[in-house]
């Protein structure tokens, strides 16, 4: 590990000699040379990024400078650092600046694009959404206990728990929820079944997740995840499936974004956090659960009660817990705002997409 961190280190420096004298392409072909040793430091994106910028490559640059930023985070924002190097600053800030400005755009022009589809459509809520973080402009959130740090409609009603009662889905799913715990037990005793860690072990989170992270803690079977569908799970699980047909499920690409069995072991707890964005309601169906076990949403506590359905809004400031000695089990997915119309949804929708299928464009 040493002698590739040494020979990258080398590497650059043979690059940054080449960009000081002007040599803009050479330096980038070399910064991407020594990319290629150690994908994992972001340093060497930052520079390439840099160097493709000035070279006039500005696409690619910010694909570089975006994939710097997946790694880690705070690479975006190390310019304001004073005890970071005057280059990492002055390449940090080029590339705060540029990918704030391109997804800016890449939302707005993905809001525009379904406009064109749907011309009467009222989009101004869409149009004046934010990617929270990579907005090209400061803001503030309207509740304070509401901070989602993906994606902020800033105009949807600020509801923090919403009424199960209104929604003839959520009787539905309760009056099967039987059926669906039955679904659920064929599946954890599958031994060709296995749940996954909900929190990846690569995850960038404080101490106080450590019992979670890349842990059978907390484990999950997806039936659907992001881009993803599991088949063979669906496959087990007709009578879930078909009730959530339903669902005004949360769907980007036409397949919903998620929909799992959610498992949290005895005795663990999963730490105040926000949610991604708030244009959907989290549903959470109890399966298996007892009294000592539940969810705090903006100040308030639910203790979960099997087969009852709950409803919030996980950008608001959450935790849950399971205090018994065994596992809690949840049928969890997400159904869009009731606020959103359908056109509204759609346009939504499109911005994640666009979003999506630029990231999947992405190369150094």
């Amino acid at each position: 590990m040493e002698d590739t961190a040494q020979a990258q280190y080398q590497i650059c420096q043979k690059a940054y000699n080449s960009e000081t004298a002007g040599n803009l392409q050479a330096a980038a072909d070399e910064y991407r040379r020594a990319l290629l040793l150690d994908r994992n430091n972001p340093a060497p994106y930052l520079y390439l990024g840099y160097a493709l910028r000035k070279i006039g490559k500005l696409d690619k640059a910010v694909q570089v400078y975006s994939l710097a930023a997946d790694l880690n985070p705070s690479t975006l924002g190390a310019w304001r650092n004073p005890d970071i190097s005057k280059d990492i600053q002055i390449r940090s800030q080029d590339a705060n600046e540029q990918v704030r400005h391109h997804f800016t755009q890449l939302h707005k022009q993905a809001v525009a694009n379904y406009q064109q589809f749907q011309p009467s459509a009222k989009l101004d809520r869409i149009y004046a959404a934010i990617w929270c973080a990579t907005h090209d402009q400061s803001f503030t959130y309207k509740c304070d206990q509401q901070q989602p740090h993906f994606f902020y409609v800033p105009d949807l009603d600020p509801v923090a728990i919403f009424d199960a009662e209104g929604y003839s889905w959520c009787q539905a799913l309760e009056s099967a929820y039987e059926e669906i715990r039955d679904e659920y037990f064929k599946l954890s005793v599958d031994p060709e079944i296995v749940g996954e860690p909900y929190i990846d072990a690569n995850a960038a989170l404080d101490n106080s997740w450590q019992p979670l992270i890349g842990s059978n803690n907390w484990t999950s079977l997806h039936l659907y995840k992001i881009d993803a569908m599991n088949a063979k799970l669906i496959a087990l699980v007709p009578k879930t499936c078909a009730l959530l047909e339903q669902v005004p499920l949360l769907k980007t690409g036409g397949q919903p974004r998620e929909v799992l069995f959610s498992v949290l072991k005895g005795n663990q707890h999963i730490p105040p956090h926000y949610g991604l964005a708030n244009t959907d309601m989290t549903v959470h169906l109890p399966l298996i659960t007892s009294d000592r076990a539940g969810i705090k949403v903006a100040g308030r506590e639910y203790l979960w009660q099997e087969g009852k359905v709950f409803l919030f809004d996980d950008s608001f400031l959450h935790e849950s817990w399971n205090a018994f000695a065994e596992p809690r089990v949840n049928l969890l997915f997400g159904a869009w705002h009731p606020d959103l119309t359908i056109d509204e949804r759609k346009a939504v929708a499109a911005s994640f997409e666009s979003r999506e299928a630029w990231n999947k464009t992405r190369s150094i």
